[in-house]
């Protein structure tokens, strides 16, 4: 799971549930997983090892694997309801997110099969889907905090979000109708705590605006930026940018499921798979990849510097 990428339809990332944070952990890692196996089906086992779990959200890896076992045992149980449409008619459809979970004690592995309403979420989408990537949601604390950078990130490209109506809101982040009732209980406990969450540790910068129906707050607006990582790297110029064949594939897939690159480079309409084509021509053209150095430095691009001649 080496780029670690989320990928959800939008119908997903907009659905109302309510998942633990040890449940939301347990299913960002399977989407991850399942991007790395081949054709995705409701038979199609789907591992989360204990010990990747430990690493890659810095728990203690002897108990990775009985929080994995006590949280799928719930989430077979938990559903999630999205807007969808029944013979030209606006609907709302309820879905489980697994149809079974298999426990493997002896390696430390607990295996999903998710259900066909995931699988079609999570797999093959060529339009109306969002990405980030796993690392950024990984040290959050909070089930909130994980919940409403999905729904804002989806609005990068925008730097703003739709005016969230407080119930859709609250319903979309998981809280019932009798969890923090009152609008100041609801900022303190849940909206202002994931927001200070999602600016100490990811990717973006947030804020939100209030909007009134007479005296009542009733939407709420967020306002997204993506921080500008400031790293001491090589000046471009003493890079040659000639990408063999194997790191032509590797960049061109990396630039093209970077939120950053995309939203200034990818063309409207544009598929993931049509993108990262056009950028493997584009990638074999030496002088073409110099207008890419900074993001290609950024994704990991290096090579050895030419030795100057000694006379």
């Amino acid at each position: 799971m080496k780029n670690k990428l989320v990928v959800k339809d939008n119908a997903l990332i907009d659905a109302s549930f309510n998942l633990s944070l040890i449940e939301q952990r347990l299913m960002l890692m399977g989407i991850v997983q399942a991007r790395e196996l081949g054709e995705l089906t409701p038979s199609t086992p789907v591992e989360i090892q204990a010990l990747s779990y430990s690493k890659q959200y810095n728990v203690e890896e002897t108990t990775a694997y009985k929080s994995l076992v006590s949280a799928s045992k719930t989430l077979k149980l938990r559903y999630f309801s999205y807007r969808d449409r029944y013979k030209d008619q606006d609907a709302i459809t309820i879905a489980g997110w697994v149809n079974r979970i298999t426990y493997v004690k002896s390696s430390g592995t607990v295996v999903v099969y998710f259900s066909e309403e995931v699988i079609k979420m999570i797999s093959r989408l060529e339009e109306q889907f969002t990405q980030y990537y796993l690392d950024q949601v990984s040290a959050f604390d909070s089930k909130y905090s994980i919940r409403l950078y999905e729904l804002i990130v989806k609005w990068l490209e925008v730097g703003k979000t739709e005016k969230y109506e407080i119930n859709d809101l609250r319903a979309k982040l998981g809280l019932n109708e009798k969890e923090y009732k009152t609008m100041s209980l609801f900022k303190v406990n849940v909206l202002d705590k994931a927001v200070d969450e999602v600016n100490a540790k990811s990717d973006l910068s947030i804020k939100y605006e209030q909007f009134r129906t007479g005296r009542s707050i009733t939407h709420i607006q967020f306002k997204i930026s993506q921080k500008r990582v400031i790293k001491a790297i090589v000046e471009p110029k003493e890079y040659t940018f000639k990408l063999s064949p194997s790191q032509i594939a590797l960049f061109a897939r990396k630039l093209a499921y970077d939120n950053a690159f995309g939203s200034t480079y990818a063309e409207q309409g544009e598929t993931l798979e049509s993108f990262e084509l056009r950028l493997m021509e584009v990638l074999r053209d030496d002088k073409k990849c110099r207008a890419f150095s900074e993001d290609l430095i950024r994704l990991g691009y290096s090579e050895k510097p030419k030795k100057k001649a000694v006379a």
